[in-house]
């Protein structure tokens, strides 16, 4: 045991030693790094040439545009929703230019209930906007597109839900209308409506048809009809039998569907143009498509395991419409 701890103690004795791992520290070399470009306003469309000078170990852009800003680079940014309801429609069957029903008013209510029966239906209050969306006005339409129709307005609050729908009646079957062809009755099919909720350029679904909620409620004229409404996971279809011995009435209804005000895009990405393992940069090229005025920032930075140091340089230039230029002629061009 003795001939052990004789042999132990001279390892534990330089472990304490003092650590020489520091002394291969390595200090991280200050930045030095500038930008500039040829002139302050270029044409939208063409490359935009910014020049560097120094050899930072990496680089990130901000082009300054929507979504790539320096000024967001830390800050999460909150965007205003607006809210709208689209939809494709079709209509098939009846009699050519006179289509039953030839309209289906599109209203909403924040009166409604949300009791999905006749009553609750009719002592709702609903404002028609069928004025605002592009409609068949005959039967062979083939998904008409709606539009994009803003509901955001049609909240009284933030609280109050909203609900959509669609009124569709047929007229009872008369053989001498639409000069003897009848008015058999024709089918209106929509497809994919949807909520959409829109911050700046960016656009997301809010509610489908199934969150939605959109329900059939049929009135008593419904009563012993052959043909039904129905509504499956992508489109709503309202009809009755082909010629109703009388007068059919119903209602595809949507909601609550809720307010949105803001959504948080979170903060802006930097784009990576330089890495340390890659050759210095002499500049960097990029095209704006759109006139207005930015800030382009690019931040360069050297660094390692210990330490990091870190340098900021922007630069304004302002993009314009390419309205096209003339090319003077050559010398002596005029006297030929």
């Amino acid at each position: 045991m003795k001939t052990k701890i004789e042999y132990l103690v001279p390892l534990f004795a330089i472990s304490l030693l003092p650590c020489g791992c520091r002394e291969s520290f390595e200090e991280v070399d200050d930045v030095r790094f500038d930008v500039s470009t040829a002139s302050a306003t270029f044409k939208a469309g063409e490359p935009v040439r910014f020049s560097f000078r120094g050899n930072p170990d990496f680089i990130w852009f901000y082009s300054g545009e929507r979504g790539n800003e320096y000024a967001f680079k830390e800050q999460d940014r909150i965007v205003e929703t607006r809210m709208t309801f689209s939809f494709t429609t079709t209509t098939a069957s009846g009699t050519k230019g006179y289509p039953n029903p030839a309209r289906v008013p599109i209203s909403y209510s924040t009166d409604f209930s949300g009791e999905y029966t006749e009553e609750a239906v009719r002592e709702a209050t609903w404002i028609d906007i069928t004025d605002r969306f592009d409609m068949p006005t005959d039967i062979g339409a083939t998904d008409l597109l709606s539009g994009e129709v803003n509901i955001s307005d049609f909240y009284p609050d933030n609280d109050t839900p909203l609900y959509l729908s669609f009124h569709y009646v047929v007229e009872a079957y008369d053989a001498t209308a639409a000069g003897g062809n009848g008015n058999g009755r024709t089918q209106w099919n929509f497809k994919s409506p949807k909520i959409n909720g829109i911050a700046g350029e960016s656009s997301a679904v809010l509610y489908d048809i199934a969150s939605s909620n959109w329900t059939i409620v049929r009135a008593a004229s419904f009563e012993g009809a052959t043909s039904l409404p129905d509504i499956n996971s992508s489109r709503i279809l309202l009809r009755s039998e082909f010629q109703p011995p009388v007068s059919r009435e119903c209602w595809a209804v949507a909601g609550p569907i809720h307010k949105m005000d803001y959504i948080n895009e979170g903060p802006d990405m930097g784009v990576g143009i330089k890495a340390m393992a890659e050759a210095a940069l002499t500049g960097y090229s990029y095209v704006y498509t759109e006139p207005g005025e930015y800030t382009a920032t690019f931040v360069a930075a050297n660094s390692n395991v210990y330490e990091r140091r870190e340098l900021v340089r922007s630069v304004k230039i302002r993009i314009v419409e390419d309205e096209g230029s003339i090319t003077p002629p050559e010398a002596g061009e005029w006297n030929e």
